[in-house]
């Protein structure tokens, strides 16, 4: 049969960009997969440092860390042509989030809270 007139083209072809959004849908899903664990990894180490810092009677709150961690991210947005704000709202829910985990373990009365537990469950 004749598909030169796109009749049956059109079709394959949509048939085809179906396959390759599949693939790419694929890629993606893999990419949240390892993104969820670096998340998931960066608050097992922020359960090690409160952990540190209370045992040592560190303030919880270093407000110099997190301007460098806020302009680290930043110049990464800036060199690979990303979103500096994006980038600067992302890492400001982040440090929100540790620092609510940090806090529930520096004024813990020696339990492990719930709401900080490290990757493994176990607390880290």
């Amino acid at each position: 049969m004749d598909t030169s007139n796109g009749s049956h083209g059109a079709g394959n072809g949509f048939s085809a960009a179906q396959r390759e959004l599949e693939v790419l849908r694929t890629e993606l899903d893999d990419v949240d997969q390892h993104l969820l664990e670096d998340v998931r990894a960066r608050i097992d180490v922020c359960t090690r440092i409160a952990r540190l810092k209370r045992r040592n009677s560190i303030p919880m709150m270093q407000p110099q860390r997190i301007g460098v961690v806020q302009d680290r991210a930043q110049t990464y947005a800036v060199e690979h042509e990303l979103s500096p704000d994006f980038f600067r709202s992302l890492y400001e829910l982040l440090i929100r989030e540790t620092c609510r985990v940090e806090d529930l373990i520096i004024d813990a009365d020696g339990s492990e809270p719930e709401g900080a537990r490290g990757p493994s469950g176990r607390g880290g």
